[in-house]
This record gives structure tokens, C-alpha cells and sequence, in this order.
């Protein structure tokens, strides 16, 4: 066995499907642009011993550019002449003939109405004349290629009735054009048998519903796009890549002559198994026995999947006989034999392909013809002829349903879709259709006016039932409540029913008097409530939205400890001696750690407890970027029964949705990604349009208090007081500082040994455009952590507010009376500082209680007049503008670095300290670094000269300082003469 894979990255990263025609010519491959490669297979295999660099200058032979959107599949036709089949993600099918590389569309046709669903697989019939394809809007497709007619095979349910079926995740035609086998999302196989009647008409019967092998596993169901079924070439097993017994998951091959019964199991992929593919032949291996023709009889089947994993089967083996690990580094999604069965070639979502290659009878020795003849005759004698009288199906666990024939006097001619855009498939139905239509409409409450119906665009499970019952309910109410006024009531039924998001509830007239309906209930959990409050919240204008924020309640902090220390506490305050005992402000709670699970130890040892917000039963996020989309959280119990929902809106339409078996906390919106936290402490991110999986879930151990995100970064500050800061572009950890709250909390001025103390409230968590976070206190201080020195650094304080001239100095056009942190660290325009600063401003004056005005007063007269203070202020001011500089070049506040760099310089020269204006200008003058000169030159975003230019023409008048000025400006060349 030797591997090959080519370095070559295909399809813009992606690679979807792989094909071999019939006579080993060419490769079809297809990927996530637009094209589709076709590549001379007798080129690709004999690359043995040739360069990299030979390799790299292979290019298809042909490039074929009729899809507009990426290609999901591509498959050639399985006779002479050479056609290939593709289909791509807007659902659009095209036919190419290889031989004069012509293309025909075959669907969809003008005012098609399900063009939007992509194509999930395609398959040809053994005689080239039927072409199938699957859409994920449930569709299987029909395409006769001699008469050139349409039909789709699954019009309606299995039991008659009008329905949408599940999306047919793959497809496949035997090799004696008897069988057709689709496998979908509902853990449905449906194995229909078809032939051809006395006017060459096809006829397609459902047989066999087979439900009890598919996994139904929703978690793995659901993330897998691609699954590829496959038959032996006897036609005797049809294998499932998916299937379980007894919890295990496995491949299952399914016996046709013994009735679609499960025959072989080959375990150990498991529920990483994607993709199988019979070999195109039937091996042999001769034992050692008394008769000399005695042989061994066996398939060979390669199969692959999410696990990243090849792996090679005899079907007379219960291990596997090869197995390759870690073959990609993305999972594999089409497997393809050569002709001979000597060699396979398999495609990756890392966008290379890959090629095995096996010596001659490594697998066995290949069966005869004359022996594969008695085999399929064999197995013929078992299969049940094609009877159109028939009109039960079976299913695995004895039920029988109705199956209509498909038959194609009932398709539509290809030509006359393209002439006539309005007439589609769907207006032509069978006479039961017709029928079960009229029942249906005899049963319906009685609706006097016309009823235009509408497709509801929204596929948020539960929804449309919520909205289709309240509707019904309210028809029901208002034909009941007033006969005489019915048409009035429909007309306005039908509004309500054409547009389900009206905010209030509905109200009708009764003997000329309003009543207001009541609204519906369901199920005892105020889901039909909840769907009214996401309807009136997702309006399009920016006042319902508004209207939807609340404040947020927290659970107190946790003062449970451990029994010992417990016990310590109460015999230390027994053991007390003189003097009045002091109130505990917070008694210890005595818990057992063994065989509980209300608190976590790490909660009960640390020396940080946030409070942790409570469980809202719904809440939204307004998008940052875009006023139209909006993300939706409901919770609901928690468990797998009734998990949250998080769905994600635009133009009141659903875009995405994912369900969680756990409490929602908080959310959050970055540049490319939504987060959302959960109660256990686990941090789940989704992309920001499509809602893929951004990263696995975080799990951070205990509960989320602060969850914020400014451009790529993420910040979360658990319960226990640790930080953490995400680069989410390049997805790695920026700063992880444990228990680093604890150092700004202030917590050791309160420490007692009998009892939990509490320290200063945070007012205010954020993080910004750098991904520094800021964190502000009850007591006014605010402060960032620096990542570079490991620690917090003080911005601003009450001191300052006290002594400082400067305070409050930042312009009003920066900050607002009343700003809010989001807006002010979403805004470029706006000042960081100005933000730290009012908010230290409202600590004061909700301590004080008497005015800021009166509160400075009171402490200046009884400081400012006692000998040796008489400087207190400047030495405050000068502090406060020199801290001003730093936080300002840390946190990328160019603006204000230069405003207070230069209030800085004139306020050092009115008081004459010319130490300090030298030792400043000498930092700015610099000479530069050899290494990186640039960076150097720049403080700040500002050249250092042109910088140091402006400080010396600002604080040219200052007399005493004209000498350090004259000094520097010698320096820059400012003046030559010495005056």
C-alpha cells in the first residue's frame, strides 16, 4: 500500500466531492468556489518518485465555470459517452456533455420555488437515463434523460398527506437498475424499487421504510453535512455509514435478498463515520481445504469520516485490515474506486486530495465473471418482483402506510418548465392528492372571504406552531363571537395570520364593545408568551428594542466554607476575653464537600466572591454593526428536555439558531463572532452570520460575572475573580491573571479570621479596542491592567478629584454628562479618561450626599490651612497630569496624550520646574533606535522632534524656562546663534 496526497491546495482550501468516471480517464473534483476540475487520472497516478516540485506543475485539464456558487457534487455518469452531473449550494444543477463540453440546465427553471435549497448528492441509474439529486429542502429530484422529463419522488409524506419531508442527505442507484435508496436527516432509509412499464414509462415504489439502524443522535446528525451510502457490486448489501446498535455506533450492511435485514456490522469508527464506498469488486481468498476450489468470498469496503481516519474492511473480518491515522487535517467527505479496484482516491475539507495505491492481490484475488453471474442469480431468486398493485410499504417495525405510485405520465416535460415560468411540478397532482385536498378543506373552521397563503420564513422549531394555533384560535373566536360580522373578523384574521410579529395583543368588537382577546398559553411554560415577547422585540424600529433592556439582578456572593474552618471561627469568638464582640457582617455557611453538589470547592477556598447574575427567563443583544440584526436568548429548564434556544435575527426573519441543555447567563457581540456564557461557567461562541461553532466550548469552572468583547477581543471575569482576555482573530490567550481582582478590591484593609468580608463594589467591567481591560470601583478609583507589567495600574481616584486643578478638565464635546461604557469605548471620538473620571465623580457624590462643591470645601479648610501643605495642589496636579500622560500613551489615547502633554509642559514652567521640563524634553529629543528607528521616532502616534517643536514654541513666553528651551532648540536646529 503506498499514500500519496497532493500539495496542492484545491478549491479555495475546501474540497467537497471526488469522481472517476467509468473508464478511468478523468477526476472530477469540486470544492468551495465555483469550479469544477476535471484531471487526466492517468497523470495522477504515475507520480511515483517524482518531486514536489513536479508534482506542484500538474493543472487540470479542464476547468469548467457554469456554477455562480460553491459546488457541492459533481458525479459522471456511470456508462458511455462521458456526461457529469453537478450540483451547487443555490440548488442550481447543470449537465455537461465531456465530449463537445456543452452544459445544459436542468433545474431549476424559471420561478422554481425551492431553487434556494442546495444539492445534497447526486446519483445516476446503471443505464444512464435517470439522474437523481437531493435538496436539503427534503426533495428528491427525477430527470429522465431520454425524454428529457421532471419529477420529484417524494411530493408528499409516506401516508398521503401534504408535507415538508426531511432534508436527503445522500442517494444511490443499484447496479441493475431495480433499487433506489435515500437516507435522511429523520434517521429514515427509504428504499424504493422501480422499472420501466410497456409504454417505457419509469415507475417508482416506496418498499421499505427502515428507521430502527440510524443513529438518532441530534448532536452528530446535525453538524455533519456530507454522508455518502454506497452499493456491493453484486447489489446484494447497501451499506449505512451511521447506523447504531445497543448505543454503539457502526456501519451497517443491509442484505436485499434477505428483506433489507442488518447482515454485517463493522464497529470502530464511532460516531466519526461519514463516508463508506464498495469497492467495485468481489474478492476471493483460497484456504487450505480438502476441496482445491473452496474459496472465501468477500467485500472490501473503505470508509472514512469526521475522525480523520481511513480505515479498509473485509466483510468476512470483524477488525479492520488497515487502518489510516490522521491521513488530513480536516474531515474526509468523498471516497472513489479506480475501475480496476487497485487504487482510491479520497477528498478532505483541508482542500488536498489523496491517493492509495495497492499492490496487485494486496486486497485478494478478484472473483470470475462466471462466478459473479451464479452469485446475482442467486440472489435474485429472493428479491419480489415490481407490482404495481402493491400499496403498502413495510417498515423495520412492522408498520404498514400507504405509498402512491410515482409514475412519470405524471412529470413534466423540461422544455415546457422553461417556456412556461408560472406553471410548476407542484400544480400538477395526483387524483388522492386531490381528494385528500378537498377533505381537508371540508374540515377546516368555516372562513367566508378570500385567503391568500404565505410561506412563513422562519425555521425556529416551535415557532410556526405557536403562530399557526394562535391564528386558528383567533379565526375560531371571532366566527363564534359574531355571525353577522364575519368579514370583518376574516379580514382582520388575515392580517393577523400574514404578519405573526404584532407587538399587542388583538382586540375585537363585541355589541359596539373593544375586548381584548386573551393571549394563548402553551403547554404550561409561557412558551406562546415568550413568542409574543420575541415578536414585539424584534421590531424593526429602535424603541421596542430599548424597551426590552432591564436591569440585571444578581445572586448574593457565596459565604459557604468548609465544616473545619467553620468550626475555627465559632471556637475562636467563644475563646474571646473583655471588650464588646464585634457583629459579623456575614456568618460562615458550614458545607460538606463529600457527596454535595450545590457549591464547588474551588468557590468555597477562594479569596475573590462576585456576586453572579441571576437566569433570565429571555433577553437580547442588539448588533454593534448593524441595526437590523438582533440575537435572541430564551432559557429554558436547563436539561435535554427543554434546552435554551439562541437565535439570531435580521429584518424579523431567523438567520440561525442553536439549542444548549443549559441556563444562557450573559451574551456578547465582537467584530467576527457572538459569545454567550453559561451558568456552569463554559463560554460557547458562534461566527456572527452563519452561527458555525467559532471555537469549542471554553470552560472556565466557575460562573461568568462580566462577559465583554470590543473588536477581537473577548474578556471574562469569572466568579472567583479571575481575568481571562481572548484574541479571538488569532484565537489565543492574551492575559490570564488568577485571582487578580483581589488586588484591587482593597480586601486586606477588612480582613477578620472569624468571618467573609465585603470589599468595594465593581461599578464598571470593560475592555478596550486594544484589548485592555478597565475595571471601576465604589470607592472612585478606576483602573487597567497592564499585560506587559502583570499588574493594575490606577487611572484615576478620589484623591485626585480632591486636590487636582485639572480635574474634570477634559472637554465636554469628549464626554458626555451622563456616558454610558459601551457607547464610549465603541466610539473612536470619544475619551477613556473622561469615562474613568465621571464615574469616579459619581462615587463621590453618592458617598458624600452633600454635593461635590460642599465635600471639597469642608476637607480644604481643615488640610490646605494646616503649615506645610501650602503646595498640596500643584503637587496633586502635576501627579494627576503626569498619571494622565501614561494611561493615555497605554491606552492608545493620542488625542489626549497631546492636549495634556502640552497643559503638562506650560504648568511645569509657570511654576518654574526646570528639572522637570528638562528631563522631559531630553526624552522626547531621543536619538533613536539602530535596530528599529521608526518606532523610536514616535511617542504616541506623534514624532518626537515635531512634538518636542510644539512644547518649545508653547512655552516660549515662560521666561525661566527659556534657557532649557534655547538648549533643546540648538538640538533641532530651531536657532543657530547663541544670544
Amino acid at each position: 500500500m503506498k499514500l500519496l496526497v497532493l500539495p496542492q491546495l484545491l478549491h479555495g482550501g475546501e474540497v467537497h466531492s471526488v469522481d472517476i468516471d467509468l473508464s478511468s480517464r478523468y477526476v472530477a473534483t469540486t470544492g468551495n468556489d465555483t469550479d469544477i476540475c476535471v484531471w487526466d487520472y492517468s497523470q495522477l497516478t504515475s507520480l511515483e518518485g517524482v518531486s514536489e516540485e513536479e508534482i506542484l506543475k500538474i493543472q487540470p485539464t479542464q476547468t469548467i465555470k457554469i456554477h455562480e456558487a460553491p459546488v457541492r457534487v459533481a458525479r459522471w455518469s456511470t456508462v458511455q459517452p462521458a456526461y457529469l452531473a453537478s450540483g451547487d449550494v443555490n440548488g442550481f444543477v447543470y449537465l455537461t456533455n465531456m465530449t463537445d463540453l456543452s452544459h445544459k440546465l436542468l433545474y431549476p427553471w424559471p420561478l422554481a420555488k425551492d431553487k434556494e435549497a442546495d444539492v445534497a448528492d447526486i446519483s445516476w441509474s446503471a443505464d444512464l437515463r435517470l439522474l437523481s439529486w437531493s435538496t436539503s429542502d427534503g426533495k428528491v429530484h427525477i430527470y429522465d434523460l431520454v425524454k428529457e422529463t421532471y419529477q420529484s419522488l417524494n411530493e408528499t409524506t409516506d401516508d398521503g398527506s401534504k408535507g415538508k419531508t426531511s432534508s436527503q442527505k445522500s442517494i444511490a442507484f443499484n447496479h441493475s437498475n431495480s433499487n433506489f435508496v435515500t437516507m435522511g436527516l429523520d434517521t429514515f432509509l427509504h428504499v424504493y424499487q422501480y422499472h420501466y412499464d410497456a409504454s417505457d414509462n419509469y415507475q417508482f415504489k416506496l418498499t421499505n421504510k427502515i428507521s430502527k439502524l440510524m443513529n438518532n443522535n441530534p448532536t452528530t446528525t446535525m453538524a455533519i453535512h456530507y454522508e455518502r451510502i454506497s452499493w456491493s457490486s453484486d447489489d446484494e448489501f447497501f451499506s449505512v455509514p451511521s447506523a447504531s446498535k445497543q448505543h454503539t455506533s457502526l456501519i451497517s450492511l443491509l442484505s436485499r435478498s434477505q428483506d433489507w435485514e442488518h447482515k454485517v456490522s463493522l464497529v470502530g469508527h464511532d460516531v466519526d463515520c461519514d463516508v463508506v464506498k464498495f469497492s467495485p469488486h468481489i474478492f476471493q481468498a483460497k484456504e487450505e481445504s480438502s476441496e482445491p476450489d473452496a474459496h472465501n468470498i468477500y467485500h472490501i469496503i473503505a470508509s472514512a469520516g469526521s475522525d480523520k481516519t481511513l480505515a479498509l474492511w473485509n466483510t468476512t473480518k470483524e477488525s479492520p485490515i488497515a487502518v489510516l491515522r490522521e491521513v488530513s487535517e480536516k474531515p474526509i467527505v468523498d471516497i472513489c474506486w479506480d475501475r480496476n479496484g487497485q487504487q482510491l482516491i479520497f477528498a478532505s475539507l483541508d482542500g488536498h486530495l489523496t491517493f492509495v495505491k495497492f499492490d496487485p492481490l494486496e486486497l485478494g484475488e478478484p472473483i470470475t465473471e462466471e462466478r459473479l453471474q451464479k452469485l446475482k442469480d442467486t440472489q435474485k431468486a429472493f428479491i419480489k418482483p415490481f407490482s404495481a398493485k402493491d400499496s403498502e410499504t413495510t417498515t423495520k417495525r412492522g408498520q404498514k402506510s400507504g405509498s402512491d405510485l410515482v409514475d412519470q405520465k405524471d412529470s413534466i416535460k423540461l422544455a415546457d418548465a422553461f417556456a412556461e415560468p408560472v406553471k410548476t411540478k407542484s400544480e400538477k397532482k395526483t387524483s388522492s392528492a386531490k381528494k385528500k385536498e378537498e377533505k381537508d378543506v371540508n374540515i377546516a373552521p368555516e372562513v367566508q372571504g378570500d385567503i391568500t397563503p404565505e410561506v412563513l420564513l422562519s425555521n425556529t422549531p416551535g415557532q410556526i406552531d405557536d403562530i399557526m394555533s394562535t391564528a386558528m384560535g383567533d379565526r375560531t373566536k371571532a366566527s363564534s363571537a359574531n355571525p353577522s360580522a364575519k368579514t370583518k373578523t376574516t379580514a382582520k384574521a388575515k392580517t393577523e395570520a400574514s404578519a405573526p410579529t404584532i407587538a399587542n395583543q388583538k382586540t375585537s368588537t363585541k355589541n359596539g364593545k373593544k375586548r381584548i382577546q386573551p393571549m394563548l398559553i402553551s403547554n404550561g411554560n409561557g412558551q406562546a408568551a415568550q413568542s409574543s415577547t420575541l415578536t414585539k422585540s424584534t421590531g424593526g424600529d429602535n424603541e421596542s428594542r430599548a424597551s426590552t433592556k432591564s436591569l440585571m439582578e444578581f445572586d448574593r456572593p457565596s459565604y459557604g466554607v468548609s465544616q473545619e474552618i467553620h468550626k475555627d471561627s465559632k471556637r475562636n469568638r467563644s475563646q474571646e476575653d473583655g471588650g464588646p464582640a464585634k457583629k459579623a457582617r456575614r456568618d460562615l455557611e458550614p458545607i460538606k464537600f463529600v457527596g454535595t453538589a450545590v457549591l464547588n470547592p474551588n468557590t468555597a477556598f477562594a479569596k475573590v466572591r462576585l456576586s453572579i447574575p441571576k437566569v433570565r427567563m429571555s433577553f437580547q443583544l442588539p448588533c454593534r454593526t448593524d441595526d437590523k440584526m438582533l440575537l435572541d436568548v430564551r432559557n429554558g429548564q436547563g436539561n435535554e428536555n427543554a434546552p435554551s434556544r439562541i437565535t439570531c435575527y435580521k429584518n424579523e426573519l431567523p438567520i440561525w439558531s442553536d439549542f444548549i441543555p443549559r441556563y444562557i447567563q450573559l451574551a456578547t457581540e465582537g467584530n467576527s463572532f457572538w459569545a454567550v456564557c453559561t451558568a456552569d461557567g463554559q463560554i460557547i461562541t458562534y461566527t456572527h452570520v452563519s452561527g458555525k461553532r467559532f471555537l469549542p466550548p471554553m470552560v472556565l469552572g466557575s460562573p461568568i460575572v462580566f462577559l465583554e468583547s470590543h473588536g477581537d477581543y473577548l474578556m471574562a471575569v469569572t466568579g472567583i475573580g479571575e481575568l481571562y482576555v481572548w484574541d479571538m482573530g488569532q484565537k489565543k490567550i492574551r492575559l490570564h491573571s488568577p485571582l487578580s481582582l483581589a488586588s484591587i478590591l482593597d480586601s486586606h484593609s477588612k480582613f477578620r479570621e472569624d468571618t467573609l468580608s465585603k470589599s468595594e463594589n465593581i461599578t464598571m467591567c470593560s475592555i478596550t479596542s486594544k484589548g485592555i481591560p478597565l475595571v471601576t470601583l465604589s470607592n472612585g478609583s478606576g483602573y487597567l491592567f497592564n499585560s506587559d507589567m502583570g499588574v493594575w495600574q490606577t487611572v484615576t481616584e478620589a484623591w485626585w478629584a480632591f486636590g487636582s486643578h485639572y480635574w474634570d478638565s477634559i472637554g465636554d464635546d469628549k464626554v458626555s454628562s451622563e456616558p454610558q461604557a459601551s457607547k464610549i469605548l465603541q466610539a473612536g471620538d470619544e475619551s477613556i479618561l473622561g469615562l474613568l473620571e465621571h464615574k469616579t465623580n459619581e462615587e463621590i457624590i453618592r458617598k458624600s450626599r452633600v454635593g461635590r462643591g460642599k465635600y471639597f470645601n469642608k476637607i480644604s479648610k481643615n488640610l490646605i490651612m494646616k503649615e506645610g501643605f501650602e503646595n498640596l495642589e500643584n503637587t496633586i496636579s502635576l501627579s494627576h497630569m503626569e498619571n494622565r500622560i501614561l494611561c493615555s500613551e497605554l491606552l492608545g489615547e493620542f488625542k489626549d496624550f497631546h492636549d495634556f502633554l502640552i497643559t503638562y509642559c506650560k504648568r511645569v514652567c509657570e511654576l518654574g520646574l526646570k528639572a522637570k521640563l528638562f528631563e522631559l524634553c531630553e526624552k522626547l529629543l531621543g536619538n533613536g533606535s539602530k535596530e528599529n528607528p521608526v518606532e523610536e521616532s514616535q511617542v504616541c502616534g506623534y514624532d518626537r522632534k515635531e512634538l518636542l517643536k510644539e512644547i518649545i514654541f508653547a512655552c516660549a513666553q515662560n521666561r525661566d524656562a527659556q534657557r532649557v528651551l534655547q538648549y533643546f532648540s540648538k538640538q533641532l536646529g530651531l536657532i543657530e546663534d547663541d544670544y
